[in-house]
């Protein structure tokens, strides 16, 4: 790629990326789509998350935001509950954009359900390895085999788009592996197969090759990408695996789901669209918004570090990064300063706070916002001496109250 071409992938008015990244030597080992879908499993996943609870009324909400927000699929789960059912008819009696799928196991009755429900397609959920097969249902190798291969049958026979949810299956035996996902397809007829690492213990190398392996050996099938986020690695693992050819990615709004949840949804949406310069068809500025909402919904409010959304994602303390963001500012460059603008996912613009770490500019911002004027050096000394200590007292960053009450003290004196 030129460079001016790089350019304009890495430098926008939203934000100043890497242009390694572009680099022909690593951009040759990717088999990029261009495009990958962004199937969301709030609504499943979301609610096998310990304490979070979907009401019908909730779950209709929800489905119309992640609809805003451009998913192409929505997951649901009517075998849960009868509410289920009731918000899953709803749901896709609503004509939405997204598609909408339904969790099944290999039973018949799951399939009959989804089909009661209207839905466009499954995902057949059944044994990825042969010692849980032995272990968990008595089954042989040759047996889970069939059973996969009889569900996904039974389900396409019903009109159904199927995605072979074989799971846990990176704990298996690569023969194992490749006559179950060659079977599922070429017996059953599935439409896609996922590769799912349940755990999330993978390398991102790993998950490559893997893709790669198994278009080699159904290669006419979309492969489609489900992973767990227990060592932090679930968005690399997906990001490797679209990087192998994967285009079809399993997300949830701030990652949520089992144990340590999923890949968030949003942070899958900003790592393919900007590192790896792939559409995925997400309106980029209705981010914030959903994951706001879906927070509230869920009572399950995400950590102040959370990437993207967290409360400590643009706000600064510190009074030399303060310093350098106005003189990147005043050149016309605040981007480089930050991994994004964060009115790009529509989320309002960069706070300012006073700690421990404030220096002189972090405090003149703090208190030009708060429309406080102290001209004088030595008040300011004593305002930003104040502030530090405490700071130091209180373990933490101080409200505009307790600004406005140290300037008040200072002044008075």
């Amino acid at each position: 790629m030129k460079k001016e071409d790089i350019s304009k992938k890495v430098l926008t008015e939203n934000y100043w990326l890497t242009e390694y990244n572009w680099q022909d030597k690593i951009r040759s080992q990717f088999h990029l789509p261009e495009k990958v879908q962004i199937h969301d499993a709030t609504l499943r996943e979301g609610q096998q998350t310990p304490g979070v609870v979907f009401r019908e009324d909730e779950q209709v909400r929800i489905a119309q935001a992640l609809d805003d927000l451009g998913v192409s699929r929505i997951e649901v789960i009517p075998l849960m509950s009868e509410e289920d059912v009731r918000a899953t008819k709803r749901i896709t009696s609503m004509g939405l954009n997204a598609q909408i799928f339904s969790f099944v196991s290999w039973r018949k009755e799951d399939i009959d359900l989804a089909v009661e429900c209207g839905v466009d397609g499954v995902l057949v959920d059944y044994v990825g390895n042969p010692w849980q097969g032995k272990t968990f249902w008595g089954l042989e190798p040759e047996e889970i085999i069939k059973k996969g291969v009889e569900a996904i049958t039974y389900a396409k026979e019903h009109g159904l788009y199927v995605n072979a949810l074989v799971w846990d299956d990176m704990k298996a035996p690569e023969d194992f592996l490749k006559q179950n996902y060659t079977s599922a397809v070429k017996q059953g007829g599935a439409d896609t197969v996922s590769l799912a690492d349940a755990y999330g213990f993978s390398l991102p190398p790993t998950i490559k090759d893997m893709v790669e392996k198994i278009r080699s050996w159904v290669p006419d099938t979309p492969v489609e990408l489900h992973f767990h986020n227990d060592f932090g690695l679930a968005v690399a693992l997906s990001l490797s695996g679209v990087t192998g050819g994967a285009t079809i990615v399993h997300t949830t709004m701030l990652g949520l789901g089992e144990r340590c949840g999923n890949a968030p949804t949003e942070e899958m949406a900003l790592g393919l669209e900007l590192l790896l310069g792939v559409d995925t068809g997400i309106h980029l500025d209705k981010i914030y918004e959903t994951c706001e909402l879906v927070q509230k919904i869920s009572k399950f409010p995400v950590g102040v570090r959370k990437p993207l959304i967290g409360a400590n994602a643009f706000r600064f303390c510190s009074g030399w990064i303060c310093w350098m963001m106005k003189k990147a500012e005043a050149v016309g460059r605040i981007q480089a300063m930050l991994p994004f603008k964060p009115e790009l996912i529509g989320r309002p613009g960069m706070e300012s706070v006073l700690g421990k770490s404030s220096g002189r500019t972090s405090l003149k911002l703090k208190l030009d916002e708060l429309g406080i004027s102290v001209s004088s050096e030595e008040d300011l000394k004593k305002i930003l001496d104040r502030v530090r200590s405490e700071s130091s007292i209180t373990k933490g960053i101080l409200e505009d109250s307790e600004v406005r009450r140290i300037v008040g003290k200072v002044i008075s004196k």
